[in-house]
């Protein structure tokens, strides 16, 4: 449930910075909103699928041999059809940047991850973190390559190369820096998400993450001549144009005059401190609504039911921007609000009445069946489920005794049969 909620809050949150102005037009600063979400609820989004494919292969308890490679084939499975339909969704020419393509991939990336530990896997967000911006800025640098706004199959059989290069490394969610969430979110997973100590130390390091990146990069820029490198020595930028940089990100690539871009912390510019304080909102965020659920579930109701069918409310808001584009942009604030309406009671409805959400469900019957067929269960993995179980109950016990187990049963964190779909 905790979960659901969150994911349900990425939803309202990428909902909103996808309509609404990211400026106020009496002070041009950002919005609160702009400031609150900007970056920070695809970021959790991400964070969300790493601790989903943690709990697809195991969660606390980690799937081994047969089982692992099954889960392995279902995560692939759904890697590949999340990539298809965002490719398939791009072909509408879509108004706003749609994370599925990239998501896809990612899915797909993760299992390499999958049998690792949690250290090995906060390693590997770190090495992401640091080395994936430099990457970034390594490619942007020395190679010249047409960016798709949104990848499509279009773009992928014109440019197959622009295209790859685009979801890798060039585009707004650059698989090569969005694998930490990933891994981060993986090593989560690998924890008890449902223990009171566990929520509170998300909220605590989410704090701390937040506010040293974003202490850190500003020192940088406006102590340590950050901003004066920048004005020196990027073409084409004046003053304007570095703070709006600063506030709202780049239009297109970051440039790549100075590594001082690097030091920069604003939204969707990949930067480590960028990152940084994307994954210090998410894991804030994450804490403050698995505990918010514990005790006010009955309240948020509608948003945990958006956020366990989040695919399908976030594919349909999608839609109604292919429909009504030109009526949105002329008025974001009552669409915003009749979409957040419309969506989240359409969602608590459906969520009462049929359970799963409609894509969730097709997609998840898919994966099951095709890695059941592609690897059988046998004798040997039912007496492994039975000895897991046996494993597992000293974790069962503890669990009972710091909070009561969910409606949800059978995972540590959540039901291990819904698989939570993204976004």
């Amino acid at each position: 449930v905790g979960l659901d909620a969150a994911r349900g809050l990425a939803l309202f949150g990428m909902i909103a910075i996808h309509i609404l102005p990211a400026y106020s037009p009496f002070t041009g600063r950002p919005t609160i909103i702009w400031d609150l979400f900007a970056g920070n609820a695809a970021a959790l989004f991400a964070l969300l699928a790493g601790i989903s494919v943690a709990l697809m292969t195991g969660a606390n308890n980690p799937h081994k041999g047969r089982r692992l490679r099954r889960s392995r084939v279902s995560l692939a499975i759904r890697a590949l059809i999340i990539l298809l339909l965002g490719l398939a969704l791009d072909e509408m020419r879509l108004r706003v940047y749609n994370i599925l393509p990239y998501y896809g991939l990612m899915f797909l990336l993760a299992i390499v991850f999958t049998g690792m530990r949690i250290r090995s896997l906060l390693i590997w967000g770190g090495a992401f973190v640091i080395l994936g911006p430099l990457a970034v800025y390594l490619v942007n640098s020395n190679m010249e390559y047409t960016v798709p706004t949104n990848p499509d199959f279009t773009s992928l059989f014109t440019m197959p190369q622009d295209t790859l290069i685009t979801l890798v490394v060039g585009g707004i969610y650059p698989v090569v820096t969005w694998m930490a969430y990933i891994c981060v979110g993986l090593a989560l997973g690998r924890m008890n998400l449902r223990w009171l100590l566990t929520q509170a130390r998300l909220i605590l390091f989410g704090l701390l993450l937040l506010a040293a990146s974003t202490f850190i990069s500003t020192f940088l820029i406006d102590q340590l001549g950050g901003f004066e490198n920048l004005y020196l020595y990027t073409d084409g930028y004046d003053e304007e144009d570095i703070i709006d940089t600063l506030d709202y990100g780049p239009d297109g690539h970051l440039p790549t005059d100075t590594l001082w871009w690097l030091a920069i912390s604003a939204p969707h510019t990949n930067t480590p401190f960028s990152l940084l304080r994307s994954l210090g909102a998410a894991l804030l965020l994450l804490g403050v609504m698995l505990i918010v659920s514990r005790a006010m579930s009955n309240v948020i109701t509608p948003l945990i039911a958006a956020g366990s069918m989040a695919l399908t409310m976030y594919v349909t808001h999608l839609m109604l921007f292919v429909a009504f584009g030109d009526q949105i942009r002329a008025n974001p604030v009552w669409w915003f609000v009749g979409q957040i309406i419309v969506l989240f009671l359409l969602a608590t409805f459906w969520k009462a009445a049929f359970g799963r959400g409609p894509l969730e469900r097709v997609i998840s019957d898919v994966c099951k069946w095709s890695s059941r067929k592609l690897v059988p269960t046998n004798v040997d993995d039912q007496q492994v489920d039975v000895e897991s179980a046996a494993d597992s109950q000293p974790t069962a016990t503890i669990e009972t005794e710091s909070a009561p187990p969910s409606e949800e049963g059978r995972s540590d964190n959540v039901d291990k049969d819904k698989e939570g779909e993204v976004q």
